[in-house]
Parts: structure tokens; sequence; C-alpha cells
């Protein structure tokens, strides 16, 4: 089985070629090969949070491969209303982050009393890591930090931990933020494999393994920003990887089944 952690409904960036619904995203999983996927509401990350959750909530009642993350943001302290969701019997599995898109830095006094509230009553936080150059909201150690005050929430920083190309080289990548999370040496945090480095240069998933290791990666892809062809490249790197068979399914399926919940949903 593949668990991609780290997918989107809808319409990414307002961009008509970075848009899937959930029957579009299905095909996706055949076309890939993956068996589930975890999506938050693009809607959710660049409108209305609360009206995106609301879609996203009627999508995964209508699919059988779909779980889901609310997306919450400080700035509107009622979109907090929807982790009812999570204490339902839906199929929401998580909470999804994203500071670069709300406009707010994580070490932001306002910020951090509302995600402390947050992570004390749920179990998985996704966090957007910030990374382009240019961009520093969600930074990898500042989220590591706070991470550490939650011991009983489990997090998965996106993007390989915030890894970005230069803009003058861009295939040179930039592991500083995988390296300080490796640091801190948190058993609650997980890196996600969601940025196209990692397929068109191996180098980067070699380097997360050996920095961060298979216990603490899982697969995401960032769909539909990435489609069917590239999720199938990145699992193709992965599998191609020098390391054991069961550590490559730690990173595709067993990391990710236990963050979720998988067997308690079947």
């Amino acid at each position: 089985m593949i668990i991609d952690i780290h997918g989107h409904l809808g319409n990414i960036n307002q961009a008509p070629f970075w848009a899937a619904d959930a029957p579009e995203l299905e095909r996706y999983l055949d076309e890939a090969g993956v068996d589930r996927l975890c999506i938050s509401a693009a809607k959710s990350l660049m409108y209305d949070a609360r009206e995106g959750n609301a879609d996203l909530d009627q999508a995964l009642k209508a699919s059988t491969r779909l779980l889901g993350y609310v997306t919450v943001n400080p700035m509107f302290p009622e979109s907090m209303e929807d982790l009812a969701l999570l204490e339902s019997e839906s199929k929401f599995i998580g909470v999804k982050i994203h500071p670069d898109y709300h406009g707010y830095h994580i070490k932001s006094h306002v910020a951090q009393i509302f995600l402390d509230q947050v992570a004390r009553r749920v179990s998985l936080m996704l966090f957007h890591v910030s990374c382009m150059p240019g961009t520093g909201f969600a930074d990898a150690e500042r989220i590591a930090e706070f991470a550490s005050r939650h011991p009983d929430t489990h997090f998965v920083l996106a993007h390989v931990a915030g890894i970005y190309q230069n803009p003058q080289y861009p295939y040179f990548p930039n592991l500083e933020g995988l390296e300080k999370v490796a640091a801190f040496h948190l058993e609650n945090v997980y890196v996600d494999t969601a940025h196209y480095l990692m397929y068109v240069y191996p180098g980067v998933m070699e380097q997360m393994v050996a920095t961060i290791g298979a216990d603490h990666i899982v697969f995401g892809t960032d769909v539909p920003l990435q489609g069917p062809a590239q999720m199938r490249f990145a699992l193709e790197t992965i599998r191609a990887l020098d390391i054991p068979d069961d550590d490559k399914d730690k990173i595709l399926y067993a990391n990710a089944a236990k963050l979720i919940g998988l067997e308690r949903r079947q």
C-alpha cells in the first residue's frame, strides 16, 4: 500500500492546470498506483478556511480513498470551530497550517497562542514549511521548537522541511531546514517528500534519509501541483534508494499509516 500524506482539493494558486476535484484526484491515484491521499482544501488555504473545510467534508463523504485535513487560520480564529470535524466520525485525520498563504509569521505571539490551543486538541498537524526564496513565515527550526512543546501531537513538516532551489541554479537544494529538524531528535516529528527536486535530483532523497532517517519520512507529493506522472517519478525515486526494503515501506506507507490511524479507519 502507498499513502500520499500531502495533497489538495480544488484549485491551487488560481491556476487551471493546478486544479483537481475529488474524482480527478482519484484518477491520479489510479494512474500513479497510490492507495490513499490526505488532502486539505485549496479554498481553505487561499480564500475562506471554513467554506473550504465544508466543501472538503462533502467530498470526503463521497470517497473511500481520500482523507482530509481541517485548515485553521489564527487570522480568523473562528476557524478553530471546525476542529469539531475531527472529533466526529468524519474522514478528517489532522490539521493543515499554512502561515505563508495566510499571512502570519509562526513566531507571532498571537499565532503561538492559537496554535498551542490547536495542538492540544489534535493528534496530527501538517505544517507548510517555506520552500522558496523570499518566503520564511514558517521555518523548520521554529516548527520543530513548537513540536518539542507538544510531545503528544505528531507533526509533519512539508517540502523536505523547507528545501528550496537557488534561483540562479535551480537544481541546487538547500537542506538547512532538514538538518535543523534532525538536530532536535524529536520522536513526534516527520518530514514529507513533497518537492519536485526529490525526483529530478535523487541526491535530495538520499540526503533526506541520511539526515533524518526513514523512521521520520512520509511520502507526499503536493497534488495537484504534481500530476500522476510526477507521483510515479517520486515513487520510483524512493524505490531506487539503496536502503533496506523495510525502510522504503516506512516511507511509502508504514509511518503515515501510524500517523493517520489507518487500521482504525479500515
